[in-house]
Order: structure tokens, then C-alpha cells, then sequence
């Protein structure tokens, strides 16, 4: 039923940024990107958490789209962080209800 908290949150938002330390190497990400993985920035967890699950990846880069050039890499969407940001909202969604 709070399957809806999914689309709360946009990708950018929970997303490591290029210069967080624990982002994996650019070029790595760049060949996902190049083969067409990755999510736009503005997409949801709700799109989101079903390509993690599907492609058993840890991690997608993250992209911002153009309409006129190729995708802009901007980051990288962790699954572990994507799920952390759902616990949170769900934690909160509780506690509200019980308040």
C-alpha cells in the first residue's frame, strides 16, 4: 500500500553526485551509459527501483537528457541508497499514523 512513496522521490535527489568519493569510475559509467543504462535525472524510484532489480547492477549512472546531444552524465543512483530513502519514507509514514 505505500508503494506510492516511490514516486516521491526523484532520482536526482537521492542520487551520489560525480564528486562523492564513492562513485565509481567515470569511465565504467560512461560504458553504461553508452549501452544505453542509466536513468534521467528526473525520473522516480518508481522507474527507478524496477531496472535495479532487474539488471542486478548496484549501481546506474545517472544522466541529465538532452534533446539535441547525448546524455550528460551526473551522477550515480546506488541501490542500497535508493532503498535507505524508501525505508526512511516509510518510517516516517508510520510514525505519523501512530501519532
Amino acid at each position: 500500500p505505500q508503494a506510492y512513496l516511490l514516486a516521491m522521490f526523484r532520482v536526482k535527489s537521492v542520487m551520489r553526485k560525480l564528486d562523492d568519493p564513492t562513485t565509481p569510475a567515470l569511465e565504467s559509467c560512461q560504458i553504461m551509459v553508452n549501452d544505453g543504462v542509466y536513468l534521467d535525472a528526473n525520473a522516480t524510484l518508481e522507474v527507478a527501483m524496477p531496472l535495479l532489480e532487474r539488471s542486478n547492477f548496484v549501481y546506474v549512472p545517472v544522466v541529465n537528457l538532452a534533446e539535441d546531444g547525448p546524455p550528460e552524465l551526473i551522477g550515480t543512483l546506488f541501490q542500497v541508497d535508493a532503498l535507505k530513502a524508501y525505508n526512511r519514507a516509510l518510517a516516517d509514514t508510520a510514525a505519523e499514523e501512530h501519532s
